[in-house]
């Protein structure tokens, strides 16, 4: 771990946890700061401007400005770091308009008579406090039972709200509907997962049965419905998991995740979720992230019935050099995002590995699954996807795709190389 990680995760740990200690798996005695290697904290010599390059890169630059100002060597270079700060009261400012903008439009809903499951976003800002609005999110996802699309799409356009495009008239296959609004996006769910993939598949089936819940957050005076904490904590280590398994995820989306665990963990049926994620190959990956937490961020784990976890950590320190390296989900340059579709065709195929040219003529030529994933209509005309691989071939011979850079596909080649070791780590590949 570099010194820059060190300093940053740091900086967390003492903003999230001041004081705690952590007790270490496997140890009966407490550790100052969950690990030796972090006993060390911050001073004159972090170089605070590439540790606030990497919260940019995470998405959680007001977080970890706002940690950062704890520590005395911040003090003595913050007056040369003003563009970060103006950055981060940006984006805070940003997303309060998010939050407030959601907040009216649910209002709208419940006069609607409807009120759709709320997932991750907002109920995970709220896990932040005061500091709600420094954890920036894209877009609100909420979730809704099929009968009622046509009422909430009614809601969300005499709102402002505009598809970003006509779904596919199948709706057993449509994961989400985008709207646009001035200050606001939304991802309307039909399922929270969707269905290119059999694992997918699997992942919804823990959740047929969420809208018989009525569990509610009051955030700013609304009543907000969600999941009840044990599907929604299992939502969140699934939807991490669905990430990591092609692009991969960063250091925000495990924030949730531990500080959702910390705060519902006395309501959560830990063996439920053993035999959720037992489905889906997940539970290495949940006791890599608590063990990470535990460590590095002073998550007083094991406590209670989740300590089942840490016997079956696998690697969690690669884990958190896969978050640093990929940054909020994976898509921080071309070369990720083109690792990502390299890694997404080979767990498709189930092959551990592919030669260069069999990745490079399969970016170019997706397979006819990846195509009804992107293109849902073609289900229904599978002629048109001729049309499609001709619009596809003139874009790469203009230049218009990463693929046509054979220097970026060797470094994207050589990204989902490592991310494939990896997965096989977790018995993924």
């Amino acid at each position: 771990m570099t010194e820059t990680e060190k300093a940053f995760l740091a900086a967390l740990k003492n903003m999230l946890h001041p004081g705690n200690s952590a007790l270490h798996p496997g140890s009966s005695t407490f550790h100052p700061a969950g690990s030796a290697d972090m006993e060390k904290e911050p001073d004159e010599e972090t170089d605070w401007m590439a540790v606030l390059n990497m919260a940019k890169k995470q998405s959680m630059l007001p977080l970890v400005y706002d940690a950062a100002t704890a520590f005395p060597s911040f003090a003595s270079v913050e007056d040369s770091l003003a563009d970060y700060f103006t950055s981060a009261i940006a984006t805070m400012s940003k997303q309060m308009q998010k939050t407030d903008a959601f907040l009216a439009l649910y209002r709208s809903f419940l006069a609607a008579g409807l009120a759709p499951i709320t997932m991750k976003g907002i109920i995970c800002r709220d896990l932040y406090g005061e500091r709600a609005d420094y954890r920036p999110s894209g877009d609100e996802d909420i979730l809704i039972e099929k009968k009622d699309y046509e009422r909430a799409v009614a809601v969300l356009e005499s709102c402002g709200y505009e598809k970003e495009e006509e779904p596919d008239k199948d709706m057993a296959v449509i994961q989400e509907v985008t709207f646009h609004g001035r200050d606001l996006s939304i991802e309307l769910h039909l399922n929270p997962f969707g269905v290119s993939s059999s694992r997918r598949e699997r992942m919804n089936d823990w959740f047929k049965n969420v809208f018989q819940s009525e569990e509610t957050v009051q955030i700013k005076g609304v009543f907000v419905r969600t999941m009840q904490p044990t599907d929604h904590f299992l939502f969140l280590v699934f939807h991490a998991f669905k990430h990591f398994l092609f692009s991969g995820f960063g250091v925000r989306m495990m924030l949730d995740i531990l500080l959702f665990a910390e705060k519902y963990g006395d309501r959560i049926d830990w063996d439920y979720i053993d035999r959720g994620l037992t489905d889906v190959g997940a539970n290495g990956f949940l006791a890599d992230l608590m063990e990470i937490g535990n460590r590095y961020l002073g998550f007083p784990f094991p406590q209670g019935d989740h300590s089942m976890f840490f016997g079956k950590t696998v690697c969690p320190d690669d884990l958190l050099e896969d978050m640093f390296q990929m940054g909020t989900f994976g898509n921080t340059s071309d070369a990720d995002r083109t690792a990502g579709r390299i890694v997404a065709d080979t767990l498709q195929k189930g092959k551990h590995r592919e030669s260069r040219l069999g990745s490079y003529l399969r970016l170019l030529f997706p397979s006819w699954r990846t195509w009804c994933a992107w293109r849902p209509y073609l289900k229904d005309r599978p002629w048109m996807v001729v049309c499609e691989w001709f619009r596809r071939v003139a874009r790469y011979l203009r230049g218009e795709t990463s693929t046509s850079n054979l220097k970026e596909l060797d470094k994207s080649y050589g990204i989902a190389e490592e991310r494939m070791a990896l997965l096989g780590k977790y018995g993924v590949l």
